[in-house]
């Protein structure tokens, strides 16, 4: 049954959304509710692709990892000016916390649906959810967590490599080191990641590596009712991801897999879980067994793939926190793929580089049935600003590396640029 319901037009919209951030995740999640008539508000710090979207109203708010206070005030003035409780929508980590910890006053103003703040609390925390996870019987790679160089030190001659490093507490890791992690390959290496780290007043777990290829990366989306009731499932598998081997998937495929769903029901059952969860599990090539990778606690990038294939997500969060109790849904279309044709170029570029791919082969991955991250037909803007966006950027490293060499041409004859000298006209 699809999960835009045969009653969608009995939906009850009187409550508008808000969908804070605004990236492809935003994106996917604003075309999913506005597609069914229901108004969309955006909100982020900075001006993202959702802002360009006819089904999103779309609004620069205060970033809540700096200004969290103005930022709740910012939330409640906005509620305040509606004539029904807006609904909320989380698709970004650095929205999270902020809700979380001032829910109580956000309560009164929203309607919305989230885990418990402590369950919050400790999966925000990287080694605490992979000792949640081993309590929940969940097989996870083996973890560190040295707090010290001398701890790092230790650590660096006990595990083995390659080994991946990644931040304890995702925000404070993205704003000191802009990276989703360190792969390490030696004891030197190691230690000298963790010398960078620990100057930046940071810390981080290291994670030995699961062995096997990058499409034995799978996630389980779930959304759970605020009473326990698991009302969506959805599974997915990487075919491609940015960086290779550790990071997001750029080319993944809708795909039923029973025993990764058993798995990542048992897990979100035994942590109480409530609201929307994707959890990432990948095949241990080995012993073939899931291991888990790590578990998001908003909705994940890929999220329009489940609406092309039936289940709206962001519809049934929107129905269930509005009292209009939607039925529980387990039906999906398989093997039809969600790509971001911009970083899966890199994507290619990069297994290419290691003789894993080749153009044909990348073209031919991409036929079938799919949903792009930016493009749609009903919503053309957004693939417009981003194709504009790179075209633009395109533009300046070409000047860049023109000025460059110019400069480099003018010296070699005996001459020189002045410093100041423009070169081009703006």
């Amino acid at each position: 049954m699809d999960a835009r319901l045969n009653q969608q037009a009995q939906i009850e919209r009187e409550h508008p959304a808000v969908v804070l951030g605004m990236f492809d995740t935003g994106l996917g999640v604003g075309r999913s509710l506005g597609r069914n008539g229901i108004k969309v508000f955006g909100f982020d710090m900075v001006k993202n692709i959702g802002f360009y979207s006819k089904f999103i109203n779309a609004e620069l708010c205060p970033d809540p990892l700096k200004e969290e206070d103005e930022f709740i005030d910012f939330l409640v003035d906005f509620s305040r000016k509606q004539k029904n409780k807006p609904v909320l929508l989380i698709t970004a980590d650095y929205f999270l916390n902020a809700i979380s910890r001032n829910r109580n006053l956000l309560k009164e103003h929203f309607l919305f649906n989230i885990a418990a703040h402590n369950i919050i609390e400790t999966v925000s925390d990287k080694f605490k959810q992979t000792q949640m996870a081993a309590d929940a019987g969940i097989l996870v790679p083996k973890t560190y967590f040295p707090e010290n160089l001398k701890e790092a030190c230790r650590v660096a001659e006990n595990i083995s490599y390659p080994a991946f490093i990644k931040g304890q507490n995702v925000n404070q890791w993205r704003v000191k080191l802009c990276t989703k992690g360190f792969v390490v390959k030696s004891k030197e290496e190691f230690i000298g990641h963790y010398e960078k780290i620990f100057s930046n007043e940071v810390k981080a777990i290291a994670q030995e590596v699961i062995p096997g290829p990058d499409t034995n990366h799978f996630k389980v989306c779930s959304y759970i009712s605020k009473e326990g009731e698991i009302l969506l499932n959805f599974t997915l598998q990487k075919i491609r991801q940015i960086p290779v081997r550790f990071g997001v998937g750029s080319c993944v495929k809708s795909i039923h897999f029973p025993e990764l769903l058993d798995t990542g029901i048992r897990f979100f059952k035994h942590i109480n879980y409530t609201g929307v969860g994707s959890a990432e599990f990948k095949v241990n090539e080995r012993d073939g067994k899931l291991y888990l990778i790590e578990l998001n606690q908003r909705y994940w990038q890929q999220n329009s793939l489940s609406e092309k294939c039936g289940m709206n997500f962001p519809l049934y969060d929107y129905l269930h926190v509005t009292g209009q109790n939607p039925a529980p849904s387990s039906h999906f279309f398989e093997n039809i793929k969600w790509v971001s044709i911009n970083i899966d170029w890199s994507s290619y570029r990069e297994y290419g580089k290691k003789g894993e791919l080749s153009f044909p082969e990348w073209i031919r991955s991409l036929n079938g049935q799919k949903v792009f991250s930016d493009f749609a037909r009903d919503d053309l803007k957004p693939a417009q600003y981003r194709f504009m966006h790179y075209v633009k950027r395109g533009l300046v490293k070409a000047k860049n590396g023109f000025v460059k060499y110019t400069k480099k041409g003018q010296k070699r004859k005996g001459r020189r640029i002045p410093s100041k000298a423009p070169l081009f006209k703006s």
